[in-house]
């Protein structure tokens, strides 16, 4: 039985001998595709491995395991960020099914409002089209910036021009809307 001194000397010697090749594995995922940060994996891959000195697991093969550990860490990763993407899909969905009725009331004997501001959004320039319809679903100018990786300075412009352009829209139609 280790002492944790020799735990936490035999922790910092696999560290060492291995960051590099953690770094590499990691970034052959291209985790930032998905949002993640590849310093919080290599974090999460540092805690796996002192769980297991700890738990006294003798590994043979260092590289190995450690290869399985971020392949573990990184898919557990991504599923956990797909997993959040659902949750928020799903409550904007709910937002927007529980908006629908409070719209639909206010524009009797016109079009439904979904209807003509869809239209008008499909009828932008693509770039203002993708942070128009983000910015609908009641997404932040930093939120739709981060996902559309653009400045917030050119993301809020777009929005703000896109919806400009909406309105010219939805006044040529006739419909009457609030600021």
């Amino acid at each position: 039985m280790t002492d944790k001194k020799g735990n936490r000397e035999n922790f910092c010697e696999i560290i060492e001998r291995f960051t590099l090749f953690i770094q590499a594995h990691i970034q052959k995922f291209n985790p930032q595709k998905n949002g993640i940060d590849p310093y919080d994996i290599a974090q999460e891959v540092k805690i796996k491995i002192w769980k297991i000195l700890n738990d006294e697991k003798k590994i043979q093969n260092y590289s190995s395991y450690i290869k399985k550990v971020v392949n573990s860490t990184v898919i557990d990763q991504i599923r956990r960020v797909r997993r959040q993407e659902g949750i928020i899909n799903l409550e904007k969905q709910k937002r927007i099914s529980e908006q629908k009725s409070f719209y639909s009331r206010k524009i009797s004997g016109v079009k439904d409002l979904k209807h003509v501001v869809s239209e008008a959004a499909d009828s932008l320039m693509e770039s203002r089209r993708k942070a128009v319809r983000l910015f609908l679903l009641n997404m932040t100018i930093e939120e739709i910036a981060h996902i559309l990786n653009w400045s917030k300075a050119k993301t809020r412009n777009l929005i703000y021009r896109g919806l400009a352009d909406i309105k010219k829209r939805l006044k040529k139609e006739a419909i009457k809307y609030e600021d």
